[in-house]
């Protein structure tokens, strides 16, 4: 059975039969159900059983006046369209109609077919007002759906109109980037990235998503304090029966995964660089072997010449500082390749103490003096699980560090505190300091401002602190001092979240 057509019913209200019959005859003949009525009274009850879509009434009806009937039919039924009808010279009339709610008015006398044309002209901006609505409630069901799914996961997720304006951001979001919904509000979504990320491929989120459908790579973000974090981003068209409403994006954090790949890089150049050094140092102790002799030899042969007695010294004094430097290097390859670590429950101050004897033993008793050593711990600090011998290595490296930083005397002050689920240990140094270009660099082989050794010390603290999952960060001035502070989990492996995180957000 075919689907029946609709057909638009309209009122015409007037006490004229022949202006009434002529306006039925012509919007029968385009289609439309009418029905009629000749007085006010008789038009206020057949609307409320026909309920028309369009009406036009006369300004001027016996019985009941036209405004009337027009202020009746907007109480009961909004949704119909009135039109009023007014004599000439009634322009004000028709303002007042306005004014309760009719949709336009006709002035008399007029054309049949102006008097359809503005009909269909109303009910069209009428039904296109009313689908408006519609999608609109609809988008309203969907975002508030959406708000509601986003806001219970963990990915960062936006929406966006079609122009890229963040319209809705969830609580992982926020969080991620520091700013509230109010503050993202209507932002381009460009503003949440680093200009320089925005690579020529992905010049315009909006323009590359709106062509090819969705969007994705890495980009580099940035937050509301101006830090930065790397993040995976993903974009897809929110679409609404083929048309296109806006964008979503999820925003993946990579700052975790970014750490974890330092860490390996790290870990992996110092391993191959060791290998290296072993080889390098087997070579330079044979070579210095042959030094070291001949030069002993010719210091016995030329006593007798001061000049040469002079040369010689030099040559020997060099030779017994490559051999430290040899040493050095041996040292650290063999505690790094052969060192057998043992973990187990141990008390870190009791580990600093003797780090620090140690060190007494190694320099002068002038050098000793000349730097006071205070040890400041909290009462609380708890036992962690650790191999005593490497982190003796570790706090022994950082002592006698700041000791030579410091060869005109100053204070090292060593703070360890409780944070939790890690402990910080601190040395605080009045030494000459380190320059901020160089400290990006000093836990590499090689890298030293002393005169003597390999400078294999820090880059050994480097390793042994990451092999018991810890971190350590620098900070320094010149002429000033330095802090090395070691951050150190109570338990080496701990499930969930780094622990680096955790002590970041909770350090008092």
């Amino acid at each position: 059975m075919p689907a029946q057509i609709y057909q638009p019913k309209v009122l015409i209200a007037d006490d004229s039969e022949i202006l009434n019959n002529m306006l039925k005859d012509v919007f029968e003949e385009h289609g439309y159900e009418v029905c009629q009525a000749f007085d006010g009274f008789e038009t206020k009850s057949v609307f409320l059983k026909d309920r028309p879509d369009v009406a036009l009434v006369d300004v001027h009806m016996p019985k009941l006046d036209g405004l009337e009937v027009l202020r009746y039919m907007k109480e009961k039924a909004p949704r119909t369209i009135v039109i009023v009808m007014t004599g000439v010279g009634s322009q004000k009339m028709a303002v007042k109609a306005m004014k309760l709610g009719a949709d336009d008015y006709l002035t008399k006398p007029f054309g049949m077919n102006e008097v359809v044309a503005l009909s269909e002209k109303l009910l069209a901006g009428r039904k296109a007002l009313e689908e408006n609505v519609k999608l609109k409630n609809k988008v309203r069901r969907s975002e508030k759906y959406l708000a509601q799914l986003a806001n219970i996961i963990n990915e960062a997720l936006i929406t966006t109109d079609s122009r890229g304006r963040i319209q809705f951001v969830n609580r992982a979001a926020s969080a991620l980037w520091g700013y509230s919904t109010q503050e993202l509000r209507n932002q381009d979504i460009h503003f949440l990235i680093r200009g320089e990320a925005r690579t020529l491929l992905h010049r315009d989120l909006v323009k590359d998503t709106l062509r090819d459908g969705k969007t994705e790579g890495e980009f580099l973000f940035r937050k509301k304090d101006k830090n930065t974090f790397p993040g995976y981003l993903s974009t897809s068209l929110i679409k609404d029966n083929d048309r296109i409403r806006g964008m979503v994006m999820v925003v993946a954090d990579l700052t975790r995964l970014s750490e974890i790949e330092r860490r390996l890089k790290q870990s992996e150049k110092l391993a191959s660089l060791g290998k290296v050094v072993e080889g390098v140092a087997h070579e330079v102790r044979n070579c210095l072997t042959s030094l070291g002799g001949f030069s002993q030899r010719l210091r016995k042969i030329t006593l007798d010449n001061s000049t040469c007695a002079e040369y010689t010294r030099i040559i020997l004094d060099d030779v017994a500082r490559l051999e430290k430097m040899v040493k050095d290097i041996e040292e650290y390859v063999q505690f790094s390749k052969f060192h057998t670590y043992n973990f187990t429950k141990i008390e870190l101050v009791e580990v600093i103490e003797r780090a620090r004897d140690r060190m007494m033993k190694k320099i002068s008793p002038e050098a000793a003096h000349s730097v006071t050593f205070v040890l400041n711990a909290e009462q609380n600090i708890p036992r962690i699980n650790a191999d005593p011998e490497a982190l003796e290595e570790v706090f022994y490296n950082l002592i006698l560090n700041a000791y030579e930083a410091m060869p005109k005397g100053g204070r090292l002050k060593v703070s360890v505190q409780n944070l939790t689920s890690a402990v910080s240990v601190s040395f605080s140094d009045t030494g000459v300091g380190i320059r901020s270009e160089d400290l990006a660099e000093i836990f590499h082989p090689f890298v030293s401002s002393k005169t003597s050794g390999a400078g294999m010390g820090l880059s050994k603290v480097y390793l042994l602190v990451e092999e018991h999952g810890g971190t350590l960060n620098v900070t320094s001035q010149p002429n000033k001092g330095s802090v090395f502070e070691i951050f150190l989990p109570v338990d080496r492996l701990i499930s969930g979240t780094p622990f680096w995180e955790s002590v970041s957000k909770g350090r008092p």
